[in-house]
């Protein structure tokens, strides 16, 4: 197959990436596409084949092989002579079988834990797998919900929100976004820098190999194929970068409607997040930006200090860790916390782009070519659901960012980023993880006056959400009295914030 590949992406080029219009880039994108697609079907015609579902122990080695047919044969030896040497032997073959295997699985779930120890997702799910916390099996989406219900029904919730809060929008709220500390000239991204073929290749090798419906061939067989077509790959990312341009065909998403918890009855289509599959080499780009825009971000310290989401050596553990070390520290001082938990609805889905992209101009420093290329990313973008094999018409993006992107978590956050300051000037604790807010404060009873502030804090946070098209979850939103228990009754829950 790469003998049949080669000449034909030789036979593609950019002359001069730099000038490239931009009709044209997009016809070079297609074009990779197609060529790949059509290598595939030749090298590799479709058929059917009915696949049999197997139980895998990862942990069964050679080691624990050996030890079974041993035993096996022991066995079939105890019954053919039925003597007390034959049966003593084959029930100690069976024990060191069994505590073979209880060793094989005690080292791969350490070994599998240990490389995975910087990825809290994977930790809970493999910790909530061996508990049995929840079901290891997600249920499958039922017939009776068709491609066309769920496209319906994701776009009519942004919609609703959308207009509950345009009917709550205050009638002048043109100071109610703070901006951070204002930038110098030498701090600004005005464009981003292109890269070598040794990046690109290492994003590559380093992404995991999971293909997408758009995808024209399969990840793994492309990451095979990678160093014949990596000249492509380039050409087209840097062309990108150069331009402030996001080729089309990598603005289609696939939306997997995804039940938000396995014990959730899966007839409900309130039950379910649309998670957006992507492209992989449009991920591959969105990768080379976001280590940019970090990079930016990180090195004028722009990055809100209480946001845990998505951030390098941040996760949901150093959230709970700092919330419960404050938390702890005032409860020893003799001292009652009110904790308010936030949530918002659908958050990543209702997000303005044009505030976003003002944010990232005024905010973040991001002008020239690099805001161009973000106006193009969020521009134009159409999106359909694909379940059962049966896949709804395409339907436009007008609002939000993609729920399994790269940028859209870092997106959401920079989104979030004047939240900080208006907490800060009610001086209340908060901390953040993506959309999860957390506010808290500790004082002893008949102190109304924190009440007070704590109450006005909310009321701020409620308004500037409604402003930035953020819709507060009522539902969701709780609040917790903690600390030495005389504390807690003394408080009265009706001067707590509503």
């Amino acid at each position: 197959m790469d003998g049949w590949i080669q000449p034909v992406f030789n036979t593609m080029s950019i002359e001069n990436s730099s000038l490239i219009d931009l009709n044209e880039s997009d016809q070079f994108v297609d074009s990779v596409m197609r060529t790949l697609k059509t290598a595939l079907d030749v090298a590799a015609p479709l058929k059917q084949k009915v696949v049999r579902p197997r139980c895998v122990t990862p942990w069964y080695n050679a080691e624990t092989r050996a030890l079974k047919q041993k035993t096996r044969k022991l066995e079939r030896l105890w019954r053919k002579s039925s003597t007390e040497q034959s049966l003593r032997s084959w029930k100690n073959s069976l024990l060191a079988y069994k505590q073979a295997m209880r060793k094989a699985k005690t080292n791969y779930y350490s070994s599998l834990i240990e490389v995975n120890k910087n990825n809290p997702r994977f930790l809970f799910n493999t910790v909530a797998r061996l508990t049995n916390s929840h079901s290891a099996v997600v249920p499958s989406i039922p017939d009776t919900l068709s491609c066309d219900d769920f496209l319906k029904f994701f776009n009519d919730k942004i919609t609703t929100i959308r207009n509950k809060i345009n009917d709550k929008l205050p009638l002048s709220y043109s100071n109610l976004n703070p901006a951070v500390e204002s930038l110098s000239p030498y701090e600004i991204l005005d464009r981003f820098i292109t890269v070598d073929e040794a990046e690109v290749l290492s994003i590559i090798m380093s992404s995991k190999p999971s293909t997408c419906l758009l995808d024209p061939i399969p990840i793994k067989l492309l990451k095979e194929i990678t160093p014949e077509i990596s000249d492509t790959i380039l050409k087209i990312i840097n062309s990108s970068l150069e331009n402030g341009y996001v080729p089309k065909s990598f603005k289609y998403a696939v939306i997997k409607p995804l039940l938000k918890k396995p014990n959730l009855d899966p007839d409900i289509l309130a039950n379910y997040r649309p998670i957006s599959n992507l492209p992989f080499i449009s991920k591959v780009l969105e990768k080379v930006v976001a280590k940019q825009l970090c990079r930016h971000l990180q090195d004028n310290s722009l990055f809100e200090k209480f946001q845990s989401g998505y951030r390098t050596y941040h996760s949901t553990e150093t959230a709970l860790v700092k919330v419960t070390n404050d938390l702890l520290l005032a409860a020893d001082a003799g001292l009652a916390s009110i904790l308010v938990l936030l949530d918002l609805s659908a958050a990543f889905d209702t997000i303005d782009h044009n505030i976003l992209l003002q944010r990232l101009e005024t905010d973040v420093g991001i002008r020239g070519t690099a805001l161009s290329w973000f106006k193009s990313y969020l521009s134009d973008r159409h999106q359909f659901v694909n379940v059962n094999q049966q896949s709804s018409p395409c339907s436009k993006v007008c609002y939000g960012v993609p729920q399994g992107s790269v940028l859209g978590p870092i997106l959401f956050i920079l989104y979030m980023l004047p939240l900080g300051n208006i907490i800060r000037n009610h001086n209340i604790n908060f901390h953040c993880y993506a959309d999860d807010t957390q506010l808290y404060l500790s004082m002893k009873p008949g102190q109304t006056d924190k009440l007070d502030t704590l109450s006005s804090c909310v009321k701020a946070i409620n308004t500037w959400m409604t402003v930035n098209y953020l819709l507060l979850n009522p539902d969701k939103t709780e609040v917790i009295i903690l600390g030495p228990q005389k504390l807690r009754v003394s408080i009265s829950a009706d001067h707590l914030p509503g």
